[in-house]
């Protein structure tokens, strides 16, 4: 992926985009098989779809899992996550259950996450843009104004 592209709503445009990771209860490290795999990766990728969430890229570890994904502007990254954990673990449950002997109380996840925004813009960037703004603005103002009173100048009609 070499740029993301912005999500357009119809008041509304942007990039909600995230690192998101979690690993298995008890980070055991369940995730190796390619059966286990594929049927994960469907369920992400069907969430993703129904939800209107964009994946970027998505690797699949032995005891965790990374999603880059983009985000609708209204789902954010707690909410997002809940969504993959639940429905991927409901999936994996239903298309094995021999994990329900692991996994005794029908938790598959743990319970914590990790996310980070992220984009395709860096932090100073975006920091740089908004305090030079108001100077930006002050500055066009001053070289307008300037220019005006040039204009009104009677020497200059000499």
């Amino acid at each position: 992926m070499t740029s993301m592209s912005f999500v357009r709503r119809q008041h509304s445009v942007g990039i909600n985009a995230f690192h998101l990771e979690w690993c298995p209860k008890y980070r055991y490290e369940v995730l190796d098989g390619n059966w286990l795999r594929k049927v994960l990766t469907e369920s992400l990728c069907k969430t993703a779809e129904q939800y209107g969430i964009q994946i970027f890229a998505m690797e699949i570890s032995t005891d965790h899992l990374h999603m880059f994904v983009n985000l609708p502007g209204l789902l954010g990254p707690s909410a997002a996550i809940n969504l993959f954990k639940g429905r991927s673990a409901r999936a994996i449950f239903a298309q094995c259950p021999s994990f329900r002997n692991i996994y005794h109380k029908g938790h598959f996840w743990s319970r914590g996450s990790f996310y980070r925004s992220v984009s395709n813009v860096g932090a100073d960037t975006i920091y740089r843009y908004i305090t030079e703004h108001r100077s930006k603005e002050i500055t066009e103002s001053v070289v307008a104004v300037e220019k005006e009173f040039g204009q009104m100048n009677l020497v200059s009609y000499i």
